[in-house]
């Protein structure tokens, strides 16, 4: 048996099977809430004292100790005198007495202390844990509100949006992204150009009026349902913050586009289209293919826009002066 804490109490007890005769330590007294030789230990005594949903388990493990010798050991709840739960370890095994009499002896030692400092250092480890996490959920965080502009809610909620796209857990997600900017430099020097604007603005009485005005970009979205050929023409950045304003935007456009069978979406007048852009642009062409419309996407001459190697994208280039919708009806 493992060495107990040097905190814990441990009794010796010695019980005859054939008699039921019980011989206690002083700490088998003292565990159960007695001073020693208070009482006439016997089975019956301890069973008292054992919780009743742990009782009939104790006392098969000690009767088949009394007749086949065989050491065990178990844990469970000790009902002292006072009525107090203690947390206690039983452990024995069989022998034979001086008058060959089969007899069962062990220790019982009580751990309530022990096991209420585990418990103890494990909320520590965990309320740890969950401020760690905390901490890098936070950072994430930092790092979408700096880039984008946005506050704290929607920097969460994208962290989580990404969290059930890819099915990554949201601590998880959050340690990559701070590690991939750790490993990057930073958001790079434009935006390192500004913050430390922003920075020697805030330290005068010229930095900006928290209250005032927010200038995140957005993105720009018009129609034209008054062709043949309904397009949607997007312009600004797209990415993380703006990304759901094109799906938005791709779809209401797919509903205007049933009866007609195509529809185009205009990005010669967007400035970014990063990852996130390219797979809503590709969820949006596997709907309407389901919906029987056909989507072309138009970009700048000289311009992919992350678009090249976008499979199964119908891209094609034009310039500023021709009707993207004029493209798309003449099959070109």
């Amino acid at each position: 048996m493992p060495a107990p804490a040097p905190h814990a109490l441990v009794g010796q007890f010695e019980y005859t099977a054939p008699t039921g005769r019980w011989s206690w330590s002083d700490a088998m007294f003292t565990i159960h809430g007695m001073a020693p030789g208070d009482v006439v230990p016997t089975l019956a005594l301890m069973s008292r004292h054992i919780h009743p949903d742990d009782r009939g388990r104790v006392l098969d493990a000690l009767g088949q100790c009394g007749v086949d010798g065989a050491p065990f050991g178990c844990q469970y709840r000790l009902l002292d005198l006072q009525g107090n739960e203690r947390t206690v370890t039983i452990s024995g095994s069989g022998g034979t007495s001086e008058d060959a009499q089969r007899t069962v002896s062990g220790f019982l030692v009580d751990v309530t202390a022990s096991q209420r400092d585990a418990v103890a250092h494990r909320v520590n480890e965990e309320l740890t844990q969950a401020l760690r996490s905390h901490a890098v959920i936070d950072q994430a965080k930092g790092a979408f509100m700096l880039g984008y502009g946005i506050d704290g809610e929607a920097a969460f909620e994208l962290l989580r949006w990404g969290s059930q796209q890819r099915n990554v857990r949201l601590l998880t997600l959050a340690e990559r992204l701070v590690a991939a900017v750790e490993v990057g430099g930073g958001l790079g020097s434009d935006t390192r150009q500004r913050l430390d604007d922003f920075f020697f603005a805030s330290l005068t009485d010229s930095a900006t009026d928290p209250g005032g005005t927010r200038t995140t970009p957005g993105l720009d979205v018009s129609y034209d349902t008054t062709s043949e050929v309904p397009v949607v023409r997007v312009e600004g950045p797209v990415d993380l913050a703006t990304a759901h304003e094109l799906t938005a935007a791709v779809t209401q456009l797919m509903i205007r586009a049933r009866e007609a069978g195509a529809m185009v979406v205009d990005l010669r007048r967007v400035t970014h289209l990063g990852s996130v852009g390219v797979s809503a642009l590709t969820a949006a062409h596997r709907r309407s293919t389901a919906a029987g419309v056909r989507m072309r996407i138009v970009l700048s001459p000289g311009t992919s826009l992350g678009l090249a190697g976008a499979h199964g994208l119908d891209v094609v280039s034009e310039p500023a002066e021709r009707r993207s919708s004029d493209r798309v009806s003449s099959g070109g």
